[in-house]
């Protein structure tokens, strides 16, 4: 195996990355947010790969723009998909909280999960074994596709270049404390017995210099550890961000409407901030602006940060698990 049998589709926001491990059994790790779909298509086509000859979908995790394409190129082409035991059961069981969809707010439409990996599981494709790793963190059931003769893996959220996966707080938060920090810097410290060459992550480019990209993501979870607030700030600006991305620009109004709708808003005011959610509503805007997440124009607060805009509609199917069909 070599680089060239990894191509890697850097994808602008709504969108995770992607990448095609390429050879007689092709693979797709991650599908990027539904609305994006027919952009996958084509890149895959123009790989040499129609999308017909995949052999199976991997998603690293279930957030929207990981596994927002797995409805069409499984409903269209049947391919079969692989995830986490843990993520793939609560999105086959059609429970409320698969893909975090109802508490993110945010819109994935059906499919199943064909094949439940699990630490220790090896893929072929590319003419290589790819070891399948368990890196929680960012989220509970992400993974991390690793290639050891060469040195390459493919990490999805659980290392970015120049920032780190945003964390989820658990709801026992005052008491608990905010445990996936510790989880996110087991899952560095992991990562950095592996003498990694090369990491394709889910946002960004290719990262060469894995070991400062390493050190410089633990230096940032270990403010977040000492201070969960700053973690708690980093994840409401991030979901915002994307909800401004995928829904905005949004007027006062209707800004207002969807934060005090939003289960992960409410529950950031309440267990992170200890402040009622009205009030969060006025910091976290004016945060916004003042860190240049996001700007009014026109009297619509937009998202600052390159990506492109879903149609309005785009959807082909219902995009609320309570409305999924039975898997």
């Amino acid at each position: 195996m070599d680089r060239s049998s990894v191509a890697f589709f850097e994808r602008p926001y709504p969108s995770a990355n992607s990448a095609l491990l390429q050879g007689e059994c092709p693979l797709l790790v991650d599908t990027g947010f539904g609305s994006d779909v027919a952009d996958l298509e084509r890149w895959l086509s123009a790989q040499g790969t129609a999308p017909t000859e995949l052999k199976l979908i991997v998603n690293t995790h279930h957030h929207s723009d990981h596994v927002g394409g797995n409805h069409w190129l499984q409903s269209t082409h049947g391919l079969p998909i692989a995830a986490h035991g843990s993520e793939g059961h609560a999105v086959n069981r059609r429970d409320p909280e698969a893909c975090l969809g109802r508490w993110l707010r945010q819109p994935v439409e059906a499919y199943t999960v064909t094949h439940l990996l699990r630490e220790g599981d090896t893929l072929s494709a590319g003419g290589a074994p790819w070891h399948v790793l368990h890196t929680p963190g960012h989220s509970p059931g992400h993974l991390v596709l690793y290639q050891p003769e060469q040195g390459v893996a493919l990490t999805g959220d659980a290392l970015l270049p120049g920032d780190v996966g945003w964390l989820k707080f658990h709801q026992d938060f005052q008491q608990r404390g905010l445990e996936a920090a510790d989880q996110a810097l087991d899952t560095l410290a992991r990562l950095a017995e592996l003498d990694l060459r090369l990491a394709y992550p889910g946002h960004g480019p290719v990262i060469t210099g894995v070991a400062q990209a390493i050190q410089d993501s633990r230096t940032r979870l270990e403010r977040f550890r000492l201070d969960p607030e700053k973690a708690g700030w980093h994840a409401a600006k991030r979901i915002f961000a994307f909800a401004l991305m995928i829904d905005g620009p949004l007027s006062a109004e209707e800004l207002a409407a969807y934060l005090l709708e939003s289960p992960w808003f409410v529950d950031h005011a309440r267990e992170v901030f200890r402040v009622t959610a009205e009030e969060l509503l006025n910091l976290l805007v004016a945060e916004m602006l003042r860190s240049g997440a996001a700007r009014w124009d026109r009297g619509r607060l937009h998202a600052s940060g390159p990506h492109r805009s879903p149609p309005r509609r785009w959807a082909r199917s219902p995009t609320t698990v309570a409305q999924w069909p039975p898997g």
